[in-house]
């Protein structure tokens, strides 16, 4: 597979165009969490839109993340490969709690890194 998470750091490999699950486990399970993802640059920019799933009281989500929205991470073609980062936010609405996930043991800084790199075949055509 070419979309791969690792399991200690969270950080994300991946080609271009290719999709994969983002497991995320150890949520609370005492309501109805919204959990957020986004991809971004190193301007903090949001690439594509931020996608979000219900957590319906389980202690574990999978995000599906669609190669529409990896084929947004662009390669430099002078660059092996690039880096982006990813956030997620465990939200409830009906209260306004928003609490920023930290993966692991990592500290409040540390970025959750994204490395991408080029596609070498563009698959479906749609």
């Amino acid at each position: 597979m070419a979309f791969t998470v690792d399991e200690t750091t969270g950080d994300i490999t991946l080609v271009q165009g290719d999709s994969g699950i983002l497991y995320v486990t150890d949520l609370p399970t005492d309501e109805n969490y919204t959990l957020y993802f986004a991809f971004y640059d190193d301007k903090r920019n949001i690439i594509g839109s931020e996608m979000s799933v219900q957590a319906k009281g389980e202690d574990t989500v999978s995000i599906s993340i669609l190669s529409s929205v990896t084929d947004l991470l662009t390669v430099d073609k002078k660059e092996d490969a690039a880096e982006y980062y990813y956030g997620l936010k465990l939200c409830l609405e009906d209260t306004g709690y928003e609490n920023t996930l930290i993966i692991n043991d990592g500290d409040i800084g540390d970025l959750n890194t994204v490395t991408v790199y080029p596609k070498k075949v563009e698959g479906i055509i749609t």
